[in-house]
């Protein structure tokens, strides 16, 4: 049985996730996933035709998904847009770690909840049971 893409969890000031991949590509993209969803839940329909992308690399894969959600984040708040991953390359191997992907833009009037941050708090990205997973905390 699959398991879910992403959960809430409690928290008590912030917003506390956990997500879900079968592949770390999934589990980031998944993590974009739980980020817009979060940030607008209306639908906002079709992208405006526009892909642009996104190259991050950082120190480790658990600060890589946080540096990733965080210009994702960024580019929310900047162009008024909440992203739905197009296509997505991790790459952790030799001291690098590189997440580049495609965004597809989708306009939204205004956004349900302000999210300021994704955290480096309680990021562990393991693989348990064959299922990437590690929990997320947004600062909003």
């Amino acid at each position: 049985m699959k398991k879910s893409k992403y959960k809430v969890l409690s928290h008590t000031a912030d917003l506390r996730l956990e997500v879900y991949g079968e592949t770390l590509e999934e589990l980031f993209k998944n993590a974009a996933e739980a980020l817009a969803d979060i940030l607008s839940t209306k639908d906002a329909g079709v992208g405006d035709g526009g892909l642009e992308k996104v190259k991050v690399e950082s120190l480790n894969k658990n600060t890589l998904l946080v540096d990733f959600l965080n210009e994702i984040l960024a580019k929310s708040h900047i162009n008024k847009k909440i992203y739905k991953i197009s296509n997505i390359k991790i790459q952790i191997s030799n001291g690098k770690n590189i997440a580049e992907t495609e965004l597809i833009g989708c306009p939204v009037e205004g956004f349900d909840e302000d999210i300021k941050a994704a955290t480096y708090h309680e990021v562990d990205i393991k693989q348990k049971d064959g299922i990437w997973q590690t929990k997320l905390i947004l600062d909003i």
